[in-house]
């Protein structure tokens, strides 16, 4: 089976890998109070802060297992990997969908220690594309297909939930996750071994190789040895020393949009949106980012400024900018532009600054993991992704919770407040330091 074959495969399961996790997106605030109430005895109960505590609970699962993940993936392969965590994701949604209590609801996420479907995949598109051009686009179109999935998911988990039924998502959900199974053994074997021999421009890809090689070469002078023992803490110190600023901008910039997220289904709620609204709208954000990261992503790199050093940087300020501008448009002085009591109204442009957000966000993170793996070793990939992934779950164990004690607090102009505070922060941090760029995300042009 050829490179672009196996390509294929893990597109299609990453859309079903999305779409199972998604169905449920919708309905949980729901579930959770329901569950919540039927505990508590107390229709009064503050379900908000439950809320919080599971997804933080999650978070830590998912990030413990994302570490464990990055090993699995270098020692046995994504094809391994790739089952174990579609066999983990049956587990978890088939709990799920047997769930009377909110103890059997924590229970329910344990699974997801080994669920990592898209850190597979990530790793898998590095080993099966080129750096630059080729690299970008393939993860630029991997996570479409997430999207593709997380469109389908909301808005079909929002019109089964609508019925009243909050379990009926997951069994759908438990099915999917098995035949994906059956899925992964399409995949060849000797796939982890695959070199990428199709170009679409021989000539160009060439000189991007060479271009490549070059790099690495003069940033191997300039960094210590790399790691070729199987010690774990040794190639996690390897990685951080190459890579380490732009790890803490994911883990800074992962915590502040995590806030927002994660508040993001109860401020819905809050203005209205009932289970079938809130699927609709959640899917129409996955589409529009998934069309941003299919056919805007490479317009916008440009705009940003091309380079990665430039694109992080400008994306950053943007994000504090956008974030600023929400928090007065939602404050007592945008009383005016959005009267209090009409609370659809108040919907439509928290949507639409959601949508321009994710713009920026998505061309910030593609545009670090590509020259994050192009600047560490390929034996170290799965650590690297793991790390990376690791990062973005540990965000979600701090973000939900301070997100949603700030949106408590302070609404949604006090939440917008803090993110942009904290990317503010970020943007003067990354202004002062000196990171590495071994290949342009756009050209692959060297540009430190």
């Amino acid at each position: 089976m050829t490179a672009s074959s196996s390509l294929t495969i893990i597109y299609i399961l990453v859309v079903m890998y999305a779409l199972c996790y998604q169905l449920q997106s919708p309905i949980q605030p729901f579930l959770i109070e329901k569950l919540t109430n039927q505990t508590a005895g107390d229709a009064n109960v503050n379900f908000k802060q439950t809320y919080a505590n599971i997804k933080s609970f999650f978070s830590i699962i998912q990030g413990v297992g994302s570490l464990i993940f990055g090993v699995i993936l270098d020692r046995y392969g994504v094809r391994v990997g790739l089952i174990i965590n579609f066999l983990a994701c049956a587990s978890c949604y088939y709990m799920l969908s047997i769930t009377d209590s909110v103890e059997m609801l924590y229970a329910s996420k344990v699974p997801g220690i080994a669920m990592a479907g898209f850190l597979c995949a990530q790793t898998a598109v590095i080993k099966l594309t080129s750096p630059g051009t080729d690299r970008l686009k393939a993860l630029g179109r991997l996570t479409t297909s997430y999207t593709i999935g997380g469109t389908l998911g909301p808005y079909l988990g929002g019109q089964l939930g609508a019925s009243g039924d909050y379990y009926v998502g997951a069994q759908y959900a438990t099915i999917g996750s098995l035949l994906c199974v059956v899925l992964v053994f399409f995949l060849p074997k000797e796939m982890d071994a695959i070199e990428t021999t199709e170009q679409d421009d021989t000539n160009t890809n060439e000189k991007d190789d060479e271009r490549t090689r070059r790099a690495k070469n003069r940033a191997a002078k300039k960094k210590e040895p790399v790691v070729s023992g199987k010690n774990w803490l040794s190639r996690v110190q390897q990685i951080f020393s190459l890579v380490g600023i732009f790890l803490f901008i994911k883990l800074s910039t992962s915590i502040a949009n995590s806030m927002a997220r994660s508040s993001q289904p109860l401020i819905l709620k809050s203005l209205g949106a009932n289970e079938s609204i809130m699927g609709t709208v959640m899917s129409i954000q996955f589409a529009f980012g998934g069309f941003a990261n299919g056919f805007l992503l490479s317009p916008i790199t440009s705009l940003m400024g091309g380079s990665v050093l430039k694109v992080v940087r400008n994306c950053i300020l943007m994000m504090a900018i956008i974030y600023g501008f929400q928090s007065l448009l939602y404050s007592e002085y945008g009383a005016s532009i959005l009267p209090l009591s009409d609370s659809v109204a108040r919907q439509y442009p928290f949507i639409v600054i959601a949508m321009i957000l994710s713009l920026f966000q998505y061309s910030l993170g593609t545009s670090i993991t590509t020259n994050t793996s192009n600047i560490v070793s390929k034996e170290m990939q799965g650590t690297l992704i793991g790390i990376e992934h690791s990062i973005f779950a540990f965000s979600y164990l701090i973000g939900p919770q301070v997100g949603i004690y700030v949106y408590e607090i302070g609404g949604i102009s006090g939440l917008s407040i803090a993110c942009a505070s904290v990317f503010m922060l970020v943007f003067a941090i990354w202004s002062v330091s000196t990171p590495t760029v071994v290949v342009d995300p756009v050209d692959g042009k060297k540009n430190d």
